[in-house]
């Protein structure tokens, strides 16, 4: 459930980044499989892949204003590198 309560801010940081970076959520009991395939036993987990390479990582939860902040900038970084 707290997963949950996070939901939210990923959706304000998709809609503030689309057209340049795709979200997909990963429901961690139908999709086991790919949760295993990432090593992403830990959830929420979220993963930045930039050109199909994972270029950072971020587990747990998290207080929304820190996801937020941490997350947008993950995506910034991986966004800004050539």
């Amino acid at each position: 459930m707290k997963c949950v309560r996070q939901l939210p801010v990923i959706e304000k940081l998709a809609d503030e980044f689309s057209g340049r970076v795709t979200f997909i959520k990963v429901d961690s009991i139908d999709d086991a499989s790919v949760l295993e395939a990432f090593d992403a036993g830990s959830y929420p987990a979220y993963l930045v892949f930039r050109d199909g390479v994972e270029v950072d990582r971020l587990s747990l939860n998290f207080a929304p204003w820190y996801l937020e902040e941490r997350i947008r900038g993950m995506l910034e970084d991986a966004l800004a590198t050539n």
